[in-house]
């Protein structure tokens, strides 16, 4: 629990330090910064983990098993062939799982009093993050039509996502503890990024 000896302002001020110093927090700004961003991707990850249902929901590849959540024409490209099949599995069965556990990364209770399960959870999130990548790139020709500009930006997002990881991860062998920290929130940010771009490439 974060230690405040600074009186609250008023009632209100009060209230909320009983809901976000048990977590640790000590700063009201820091605490409402992480339920907006770090819930948004949580609830995200909670959205889409029906999509772990591959055949079922994502794409069925069984002309009779109903709609698809997947993108036009992928799931056609999926069936005919399996580099991209693998792909998009190897994308959908890491990176949900590991942006669902990245969340509890950033809470600061289990990252001061539970340092072993942080470190754990940080080198599988680190794994699930690079194979989820890896997916990424195999299936980005056709992903939403494949062209050029969504080549792009997955190339590119990917590319700034793993090397933001990977500093993160220097920073943290060095002891940088607040350049390891600074460098995973700019990491999990583009993926919220390219979650975005998913939803409005959906919604059009």
């Amino acid at each position: 629990m974060a230690i405040i000896t600074r009186p609250p302002a008023n009632a209100f001020v009060a209230a909320m330090r009983k809901v976000y110093n048990p977590i640790g927090f000590g700063k009201g700004y820091n605490f409402i910064l992480w339920f907006i961003f770090c819930g948004a991707l949580f609830g995200f990850c909670l959205a889409r983990f029906m999509y772990l249902d591959f055949d079922g929901v994502y794409c069925s590849l069984n002309p009779g098993g109903g709609a698809n959540s997947a993108g036009p024409g992928e799931c056609y490209s999926y069936k005919s062939y399996p580099v991209y099949l693998v792909g998009i599995k190897l994308h959908l069965f890491t990176i949900i799982p590991g942006a669902f556990l990245a969340c509890f990364q950033f809470v600061p209770f289990i990252r001061l009093n539970y340092t072993i399960v942080h470190r754990i959870n940080g080198y599988l999130v680190i794994l699930l993050s690079f194979l989820g990548t890896v997916g990424a790139f195999m299936m980005a020709r056709i992903a939403f039509g494949g062209g050029i500009d969504i080549q792009t930006v997955t190339g590119l997002l990917g590319i700034m996502f793993l090397c933001s990881i990977f500093i993160a991860l220097f920073n943290i062998k060095t002891l940088q503890l607040e350049q390891h920290r600074a460098w995973m929130l700019r990491a999990w940010f583009y993926v919220r990024s390219s979650y975005f771009l998913v939803e409005t490439d959906i919604s059009d």
